[in-house]
């Protein structure tokens, strides 16, 4: 790179003194004139290169590391992998890390780390929107930039990059809803189990679902909680079962695998079940009918914008959107091969 800069410097310097040594006729006014053009132009392609190789030395000098709330939801892995794959098409440095169970303490230790690594971008999902705010500001101070997915904190970033889930949360309700009214049944008790009364991702989703109810004569029960975990999840939903519900919500992957679980273990149960997340297992479930549906996010789409965001931002770019939806949908039994 070094050569070829000098060569095309020289070549500015020898056009600089046909220039200087010109005569006064048109014709070698002419020739000086284009001879100057080409020079200017050298210069430009000079400047141009340089700054191409300039880019790819930034990129390659970039760091990124994504902090999730666990690594045993598969939620968490597709957002890294969107993430990995898209930091490697650009050439940066990647890494992901994550506590080994949803815990707020266990996240701020992670955090903690990952700050001490001093990437040039903190990619996050919380776990609780305040408790890691602090945390997270001694990362902005640091001069490290900041990005949501998911879940964000209540401390502002550059960017989130989130599914709406109060609208997913409200549209499986309705879902659910439509399919009672199918059955013929207009009345009921329902009942949520959510993996967190602390995450705003849950608060979201369920906030959402209740709305969906607002005028109907079905009635919500007090939301019970198998903190990410599938087994807690189907106890706490066969408990409802137990006591005559209609509908049932699980509003993250283990939530819904684990009411899933618990409607195929009590086949006479004639309600209707909803839930979160497209995972294979998820997925199995929709197709046996123990889950009407699931809420499809697009949690590759999270990882991979968040990672082209921070690439920007890194190397000195402007975002054109920092508040991205990355959706959601609804997926049956009918549409159901489309996510697997």
């Amino acid at each position: 790179m070094k050569k070829k800069l000098l060569a095309m410097l020289m070549a500015v310097a020898v056009a600089a003194t046909l220039t200087a040594c010109g005569g006064g006729n048109d014709a070698e006014t002419a020739e000086t004139t284009e001879t100057t053009d080409a020079a200017e132009e050298t210069t430009d392609a000079a400047e141009a290169e340089t700054t191409e190789d300039a880019a790819a030395t930034d990129a390659a000098d970039v760091s990124v590391i994504l902090v999730t709330m666990d690594g045993l939801d598969n939620h968490w892995v597709n957002v890294d992998a969107g993430a990995s794959a898209a930091a490697e098409e650009l050439g940066i440095q990647y890494q992901w890390m994550q506590p080994d169970k949803k815990d707020t303490q266990l996240q701020i230790e992670v955090l903690n780390n990952a700050i001490a690594a001093q990437p040039d971008v903190l990619v996050v999902a919380a776990v609780d929107p305040d408790a890691i705010v602090s945390t997270l500001q001694s990362a902005l101070d640091a001069g490290i930039k900041l990005i949501y997915v998911d879940s964000p904190a209540n401390l502002d970033a550059s960017a989130s990059f989130t599914t709406d889930n109060y609208a997913a949360g409200q549209e499986a309700g309705r879902q659910e809803i439509a399919q009672l009214e199918e059955k013929g049944i207009t009345t009921g008790d329902i009942g949520i189990v959510s993996f967190s009364n602390a995450t705003q991702t849950a608060v979201d989703r369920t906030e959402g679902f209740i709305s969906a109810f607002e005028g109907t004569d079905y009635n919500i029960l007090e939301v019970q909680y198998g903190n990410s975990e599938v087994a807690a999840s189907q106890a706490a939903a066969e408990n409802f079962i137990s006591q005559g519900v209609v509908g049932l919500y699980g509003d993250n992957e283990p939530g819904a695998v684990g009411v899933g679980n618990a409607v195929a273990a009590n086949e006479g149960w004639e309600g209707v079940a909803v839930g979160f997340d497209a995972t294979s297992t998820a997925l199995d479930l929709v197709d046996s009918g123990a889950l009407y549906c699931v809420m499809a996010q697009n949690p590759q789409g999270m990882g991979d914008g968040a990672v082209r965001a921070a690439y920007t931002l890194a190397t000195g770019g402007t975002l054109d959107e920092t508040d991205v939806d990355t959706g959601a949908t609804v997926v049956t039994a009918e549409n159901s091969a489309d996510f697997r």
